[in-house]
Order: structure tokens, then C-alpha cells, then sequence
């Protein structure tokens, strides 16, 4: 029989089985719809095909129309994570109201990016010293002179750190002086250099409607100097580290409270020489008188002297008194390279101090004597004599040697940093060492050295200036107490709608009386403290005992000073009878 065609029975797939192909589970919906709620759904699907045009019409409209809103209208600043600025504006962000309103942040403990990088603004350090005052002093404002107590409160602040609100990932809006800003968090997923070096890659967007970007450099500014500024009665010290792209670069290690010149135990017109020469190397005209002349704009200094004497305290001292940053660098490291060094001192800022200790100790002493040159095959032996010693070998030798071996920082290396053609201009240099005979000429010519101190053993008037120093009561020992009288009063004047004269005697009396309570010095008279000085200065031989170790001595009695006299003599004899062992071991060991 011949069977009759009609539409539906068409070769070509039906329309259900086609939108089941770019629609997975129509045919299931459908049916449901149909048999349930009396639905047609496929009714409805020109509507449904239009509202999905318009959807996508409008959103690749608008993301269309925002990319050309943000590429000709909006101003942006593009920060990277491995850049110092970052530190500065995540500081900065953390104060501002914005982080109190937001629904979406990073809580942490750090604001540095990633856990390579260390910056003592980390964790509870800053704000440390008013954490400090408040253990101190009970609900009621009053000193607490037990220790127990104070501990107990000590312990629990310190198993806490202090919280730190960022905006996390994605765009927070916020104003900034009338401006309309909005700050951009963007994870670099793809970033090679990421993984093991920097938990989370990121870069920061700070952008701005307008073509003008000044908002934004006002903001980048303010959030430098907001911080710097919280350093700005600190001396700032970095030291040398490597990043996470693996080359050496300075990180800010610590902010410490400067040191009074003062405390420095070296001879007043030494020091003041040591002052006024960096002063006068600083002066904008010494920097054209250079210029004008060809010679390059450098300075160096060698500070020698015994262990203990104050070498690295005066140029602590000194970069305290002229507000200048610290820069800390070890020559004895084997993984740092010639390449690394001249790196880091082309990294300097234009002032700066930059401090090499024990320069003796970093293995290129006598390198370019003729006596130090020996066959390649003695190599392997001077090597492993003293593996702490960085050494010039043959490059013989040198072939021999495993690959992987590093061998730090040579003599040439070193001297063509300092005054290269290619060296930096500006910075201080300060050299110290214990043993000034064990350093090449090559680093001693001037042009290196310019200013040579050598320090000694303290001498009478040292010892005794010392004792003072470490005696004489301060009024920053009392800060505590200042804030307590502080209290105290206020309580008074809130509770006393007026006061009499006399009141006000009685309350100093009261408050002068429990600052003696807290200060257990403030039974010696300053005449007193002078002439147990004097006395200590008598009993200590001039010229013997290094300020460290005198310090040392006066640290174990630093609330009995008539202690700390009455055992000097006794203090001294055992210091000489330990040198005298030590250099009998020494001898020993070196005719054995």
C-alpha cells in the first residue's frame, strides 16, 4: 500500500529534538509544563529568544560603553605589589573610614603583600609603646608597681595582634576631598613569578572620573608622607634581601628611636669633627663645589678600634641626628654577588648612610698583597682552611670548583663599587673594623676613606661620664607616671567644681611623691650620683675597658649605682682574667 506524507512525518530532525540540542532538557520541561500546568511553552519561545537578545545586547553594550567611559574619561594609577608604594597606600588605606563601611575585606595581621617580605609595621609593633603605657596603669589610672600584675596584663595583649582591614578583591568606592574615587584589587593569577615567593599576586587600580590625574598623585602623596611620617622621630634601617623575582633589593627592617650623640663614648672633638664633615659634605654648595670640579660626590669613613668601643653607635648616633636612613649590608654572605652589589648601591637615595661592619671579617682583606697570590693547586687547601673566607682563586681553580659553589664578594668587586666609574653618588659610606692592619691599602687610599676615627678604651673622663649618663634620672622615665598625674588631675577637676591653692600644692606633692615611689633612683641626689661617678672612674683603669663592657657592668645595677662601685674592682679583675684565658686558648690553638 502506498502511505501517504504529511508534514510532521519530514526527514529533517523536529523542532523539539533541535532545541534539545542547543537547549539540554527542553523536551523534559516542556513536557512538565504541558502536562502539569496546561503550558505551551513553545508559545512563549519568540519572547524567551528576544529577552535573551536583549540581555546580552545590553550587557555587551554597557561593558562597551564603560570600557570607553574608563579609556577616554576616567584616570587610573596602576600600582604593583613588589613596589615600596604599595606598603604606602595599603598603610594608608587601613586608617581611612572606608575599611569601618566595607562589607567585603582582607583581615590580617600584615599589610605587607606577601610572606617574603617582612616590615616591622607588621603585626603589633607600631602602637607598641601605647599598648605599653596602658598595661601599666590599672582601670582607675593608677600605676601598677606590682609586676605580677602587670605581667598578667603584658601576657594577654601580647597573645593578641592587632587587626588590619583591607578592601579584598573586586572595586570599593570611596571619596576622596570631593572626588569620587574607586579602589581596584586584581589577583594576577598568571603572574610566573608568583607561587612561592608571594602568596597573592596582586596589583592595586586607584582611578578617578576626569582626564586630570592630580587627585590621585594628592592621594599617592598623602599616603607617602602618612607613612613616613610615623617615622619621622625614627632612624629607618633596611637591609639587604632578596625579592621574589630572586635579585637583591633593600627591605625595611626596623624603625628605632635615635641614640643621643652624647651616649657615644668618644672624645667630644672627634665626634663633633665626624658631625660637622657629613654636615658639610650634605651642603648643596659641597655637591656644585664637586661638580664644578670633576670629582666625584662620594664620602667615606673607617671607624677601627677594638670590639665594644662605639663604632656602630656613632653612626647610629649619626644618622639619628641628621635624620638620615640606614642601609646594613653583609659582605660576608657567599650568595652575594658582585652583580647584587652594585645592584643594591645604584638602589640607594641620594642621602643615606651605608653601613659595612666588620669589613675585616668579609674575606677580602690583603687580597691584592703578593703574598696572599698562590698556586691553583693550594687553592683547595686555603679554601678549606676557613670556609668563611671569600677568597680570589685562579680560574683554574675556579673551573674545578662546583658550579653551585658561591664565592661572595671580591676585593675588585668591592673597590669598584665605591668609586668606580659606574658608582653611585651621594650616599655616606662607613667602614668598621676591629683590626685596621688586616684591610688592604687598595680600601684605605683616599677617595674610599676620606675620615679615619679610630676608637679606644675608655678613658677617665669617658668612665666617668658614662656613669652619669646611666644614673641620671629623665623624665621619659616617668612617662607612665606623667600620664597617671594626667589622669589623676582631670578626675579632680570633673569631680571638684573648684580648687583651692593649697589643693593644687597637695596634688603636686602627691603626684612628685609617687613618681620617687615608681623611680628607685630617685633616692640618689644628682651630687650624689656625680660622686659615685667619680668614684667608679677611680676604680676602673683608664684605658683598659671598652664602653660595652662597662655598660654591661652597670646594666646588672642599673637601680644601684652604690652597688655597681662597690663591685667594680672585683668586676674589673675578672674581666683581665678572662682576656687572659681567652689569649692563652688563642695561643694554644695556634701552636697546636
Amino acid at each position: 500500500m502506498n502511505r501517504t506524507v504529511t508534514p510532521t512525518d519530514s526527514v529533517f530532525p523536529s523542532d523539539a529534538a533541535l532545541l534539545d540540542a542547543f537547549i539540554p532538557g527542553y523536551s523534559m520541561v516542556s513536557g512538565l509544563l504541558r502536562t502539569y500546568l496546561q503550558v505551551d511553552l513553545s508559545a512563549y519561545l519568540p519572547f524567551l529568544a528576544l529577552s535573551a537578545v536583549v540581555v546580552f545586547s545590553a550587557n555587551y553594550l554597557v561593558m562597551r560603553f564603560w570600557y570607553l567611559i574608563e579609556e577616554y574619561c576616567v584616570s587610573t594609577a596602576e600600582i604593583r605589589m613588589d613596589d615600596e608604594i604599595s606598603k604606602h597606600v595599603l598603610f594608608w588605606v587601613a586608617q581611612q573610614p572606608l575599611t569601618k563601611k566595607m562589607h567585603h575585606f582582607i583581615a590580617a595581621t600584615r599589610i605587607s603583600p606577601g610572606m617574603y617580605f617582612y616590615d616591622d609595621m607588621d603585626g603589633e609593633r607600631d602602637g607598641e609603646d601605647a599598648w605599653n603605657e596602658q598595661d601599666e596603669m590599672d582601670e582607675n589610672g593608677n600605676v601598677l608597681d606590682d609586676f605580677d600584675e602587670y605581667w598578667a596584663r603584658t601576657k594577654t595583649r601580647d597573645r593578641f595582634k592587632r587587626l588590619r582591614f583591607t578592601p579584598a578583591a573586586g572595586r570599593h568606592y570611596f571619596w576622596f576631598r570631593g572626588h569620587l574615587l574607586w579602589f581596584n584589587r586584581v589577583r594576577e593569577d598568571n603572574n610566573p613569578n608568583a607561587g612561592f615567593f608571594m602568596l597573592n599576586p596582586e596589583r592595586l587600580y586607584i582611578s578617578c572620573f576626569g582626564r586630570n590625574p592630580a587627585v590621585l598623585k594628592e592621594l599617592l602623596a598623602e599616603a607617602q608622607h602618612a607613612y613616613v611620617g610615623r617615622d619621622s622621630k625614627n632612624t629607618v634601617i633596611y637591609r639587604a634581601q632578596r625579592d621574589r623575582s630572586l635579585t637583591v633589593d633593600w627591605v625595611r627592617c626596623m624603625a628605632r628611636a635615635p641614640r643621643p650623640l652624647s651616649t657615644v663614648v668618644l672624645d667630644a672633638a672627634q665626634k663633633q669633627a665626624f658631625v660637622n664633615d657629613i654636615k658639610e659634605y650634605l651642603h648643596p654648595r659641597t655637591r656644585r663645589w664637586y661638580s664644578n670640579r670633576g670629582i666625584p660626590y662620594r664620602r667615606g669613613y673607617l671607624l677601627h678600634g677594638p670590639p665594644g668601643t662605639g663604632k656602630t653607635s656613632l653612626s647610629f648616633a649619626a644618622a639619628g641626628l641628621l635624620g638620615l636612613e640606614m642601609y646594613l649590608l653583609n659582605l660576608s654572605s657567599k650568595t652575594l654577588t658582585e652583580d647584587d652589589l652594585m645592584g643594591l648601591f645604584h638602589g640607594l637615595p641620594r642621602r643615606c648612610i651605608v653601613l659595612l661592619e666588620d669589613v675585616d671579617c668579609a674575606g677580602i682583606t690583603h687580597q691584592r698583597d703578593p703574598d696572599s697570590s698562590s698556586p691553583a693547586k693550594d687553592a683547595p687547601d686555603a679554601a678549606s682552611s676557613d670556609p668563611a673566607t671569600v677568597t680570589d682563586t685562579p680560574a683554574a681553580a675556579k673551573d674545578a670548583s662546583d658550579t653551585k659553589d658561591q664565592k661572595g664578594v671580591s676585593l675588585s668587586g668591592l673597590l669598584n663599587v665605591i668609586d668606580g666609574v659606574a658608582a653611585s653618588e651621594g650616599r655616606i659610606l662607613i667602614m668598621t673594623t676591629n683590626h685596621i692592619d688586616k684591610l688592604d691599602s687598595a680600601l684605605l687610599r683616599p677617595g674610599r676613606v676620606d675620615m679615619s676615627i679610630e676608637f679606644g678604651y675608655s678613658a677617665a673622663a669617658d668612665i666617668r661620664d658614662l656613669f652619669e649618663s646611666m644614673y641620671t634620672a629623665r623624665e621619659e622615665d616617668f612617662h607612665s607616671a606623667a600620664l597617671k598625674s594626667k589622669h589623676s588631675v582631670e578626675k579632680t577637676i570633673s569631680t571638684t567644681s573648684s580648687s583651692t591653692t593649697t589643693d593644687k600644692n597637695n596634688t603636686t606633692n602627691d603626684n612628685n611623691n609617687k613618681k620617687k615611689k615608681t623611680d628607685p633612683l630617685s633616692r640618689f641626689s644628682p651630687t650624689e650620683i656625680r660622686s659615685l661617678a667619680a668614684k667608679f672612674a677611680d676604680a676602673v683603669p683608664a684605658g683598659e675597658i671598652s664602653a660595652a663592657e662597662i655598660q654591661g657592668h652597670l646594666l646588672n645595677y642599673k637601680t644601684a649605682p652604690d652597688v655597681a662601685v662597690a663591685e667594680a674592682a672585683k668586676w674589673v679583675r675578672g674581666v683581665k682574667a678572662g682576656r687572659r684565658a681567652q689569649t692563652t686558648s688563642s695561643s694554644g690553638g695556634v701552636s697546636a
